[in-house]
């Protein structure tokens, strides 16, 4: 008689929380629902001198791709470090105390590092590299620590079961246990895209130029983004609105983050059928 109350409280509590996630959604696609009108094919693939967005969607697409592609290979494998071959010392866990406390650091503190390090101190000047390094930065202890929860749910029996069958360390981690939590990085990897996904602050300093004609043609070329873009728009030219092109704007970066995001639960889908997870 108790399982059941605590299953129906449980059950309430998991209905609410959907209830109130599609109400949050509904509200903002109400809220955005005036740029439905700018959503045109004009808008979408004509330039910023056209009057369309062209270059702040590659832009933004560049970024997220770029941060993605570098902070998936680093975060997993330090992931696997941290929980296959780091000793359980001292150190390590001050380490790991380190990536909980840099998923909290604000993004404008990485904006001004990407800055200072990236740009000034090794040259890179204001580019879509350094913003990709920056996005890096930002994206790497949620990626850490997805990987991390998603190692530790591994049986110590597979890692046994591996080893007593003449497999190496290295080739039990590379033929058994990343091929069975490929779904948990890709899910890292949503995260973190998550993490970036409005950032303005961080890519000020590092990425973006509203100068910026055409699209950038090496990493070194600074970029545009939609977040950037938008910005521009709100803060520096707060006397000359276009309501319905902002609304545009904002429901444009909806749109690709949710491609993206999409694309990544794709992949999940497509490894978890090949596993059988």
């Amino acid at each position: 008689m108790r399982g059941r109350f605590i299953d129906r409280i449980l059950m309430a509590v998991c209905g609410l929380s959907f209830t109130l996630l599609a109400l949050a959604l509904v509200g903002l696609l109400y809220i955005l629902s005036p740029g439905l009108k700018t959503i045109t094919p004009s808008f979408l693939f004509s330039s910023i001198h056209e009057g369309g967005v062209l270059e702040p969607i590659v832009g933004t697409v560049y970024l997220f791709a770029g941060g993605a592609a570098i902070v998936a290979p680093i975060g997993t494998f330090t992931a696997v470090y941290m929980v296959e071959y780091a000793p359980k010392s001292l150190l390590t866990r001050l380490v790991d105390k380190t990536i909980n406390n840099l998923a909290g650091v604000p993004s404008i503190i990485f904006g001004l590092f990407g800055f200072t390090f990236f740009c000034k101190f090794m040259g890179l000047g204001v580019s879509l590299l350094s913003g990709w390094l920056t996005m890096a930065c930002m994206m790497l202890p949620i990626m850490v620590r997805s990987v991390e929860e998603v190692l530790r749910t591994v049986p110590e029996s597979v890692r046994e079961a591996s080893l007593s069958l003449g497999a190496t360390k290295w080739q039990t981690v590379r033929h058994v246990i990343l091929p069975a939590v490929m779904p948990g990085i890709l899910t890292g990897i949503v995260l973190s895209m998550a993490r970036i996904s409005g950032e303005t602050a961080a890519i000020l300093f590092t990425a973006c130029f509203y100068t910026m004609r055409g699209l950038p043609r090496t990493v070194l070329d600074p970029v545009l983004t939609l977040t950037y873009y938008l910005f521009i728009h709100v803060v520096a030219e707060p006397g000359e609105l276009d309501m319905p092109s902002l609304f545009g704007l904002a429901l444009t970066l909806f749109m690709v983050t949710v491609t993206l995001c999409s694309a990544a639960f794709a992949l999940r889908a497509y490894f978890r059928r090949r596993w059988r997870i």
